[in-house]
Order: structure tokens, then sequence, then C-alpha cells
């Protein structure tokens, strides 16, 4: 399976990093086609710029458009390109990192995710079949449930809305600074368990 793994933590010493070359191992030891994407490594560019944003809605594909799109073209492709998508990041503030904001609003474009009119969202990205998001965050799990777990229900919403995928899953380390290193080994054996079905 065609599977890009998009990683997005700037410090490579982290636990999230950990959680990535896992995910990493995992799927070429499964002899699944892969691609990674480490946002930081990259040195993804997060912000949007102003002819960006004038054409975001641009279907016409016009020069001022093509001009804007260039320095994502790349990603556009390796979107496309994929089966199965698989993010790893930390949650901060109810959401992901900047960078990883930044990739979603840059690449996940209304002319490549999806066609936006009056009967509503028709997605474009039906070439993914499976989605799994894995992060950290430190609230605790049932704060997160008390509250309606915004940033799962935000991330699993909008990547239903343009894929049509229903085997979107999320993995959540909860309470990640205030847990035990058994407890953190226990949870790289839960994304080895869960990659091993993926």
């Amino acid at each position: 399976m065609k599977t890009l793994v998009v990683f997005a933590h700037p410090v490579p010493e982290s636990y999230n990093t950990s959680i990535f070359k896992l995910v990493c191992e995992e799927l070429e030891a499964k002899g699944y086609e892969l691609q990674a994407l480490d946002l930081y490594e990259e040195d993804f560019e997060p912000r949007m710029s102003t002819d960006e944003r004038r054409t975001y809605m641009d279907r016409d594909n016009t020069a001022l458009s093509r001009k804007s799109r260039k320095s994502v073209e790349k990603y556009m492709q390796q979107l496309q390109w994929a089966e199965a998508l698989i993010m790893v990041y930390p949650t901060w503030w109810m959401g992901p990192p900047a960078i990883l904001k930044g990739w979603l609003d840059r690449v996940w474009l209304p002319s490549i995710v999806a066609d936006f009119g009056p009967d509503g969202v028709k997605p474009r990205l039906t070439n993914l079949k499976k989605i799994l998001i894995i992060t950290t965050q430190g609230a605790s799990r049932w704060r997160m449930a008390l509250i309606g777990n915004p940033p799962r229900k935000m991330m699993k919403l909008s990547l239903k809305a343009v894929t049509k995928c229903r085997d979107i899953d999320w993995l959540a380390l909860y309470r990640m600074d205030k847990i035990t290193k058994p407890q953190l080994s226990q949870f790289l054996e839960k994304v080895h368990k869960k990659i091993q079905c993926f």
C-alpha cells in the first residue's frame, strides 16, 4: 500500500520522533511503499502567501494560481499518490503544531481535495482509503472527553469530508507530561500493534 507518513515535531530526540521512526520501520518491514515527510526537517513554510490566499478557490488554473502553487506542488503530488495517510504529531493548544496546520492550509487546496459548490462538498481525495492519526497531548483523556475532544473531532470530520474515507483512526497518548517511562513504552507497543494491523 502506498503510504504517506507526515511528521511534525521540532525536536529530533522527542518521544514523537520515536513514534515516527517506529511507524516508518514497521511499514517498511511490511513491504509498504512509503514516503516519509518530516515537515521540520523539510523546513516547510507554513505561512500562506498573499497570492496563495488570493487564488485559494481558483478552479481555472490561472497563471497566478499556477505560480502561487509551485512551491507546494511536490506535496500535492505526495497527497494524490498516497492510498493511506498517517500523521504523527503533538497536540498543542487543542490543535496540531503550526507547521502541520500550514501544510493542511497550503497543500490541501480546494482544487486538490474537494469541489465546493451549492450542493456542498464533493470529495476529490478518494485515493485515500485509510487514515491514522497518532498524537500526544498534555490533557487527560477524561478532560478531553468532557469537552468533546475538539482536536479529534476537527481532524476526523475534516478528513472524512474531503476523502470519503471510512477508515479514520485516532490513537492518542494523554497526560504526556505526567506519565512514567513504562507507560511511554506501553504506548509504543500500542503503536506497533496498530501498524501491524494497518
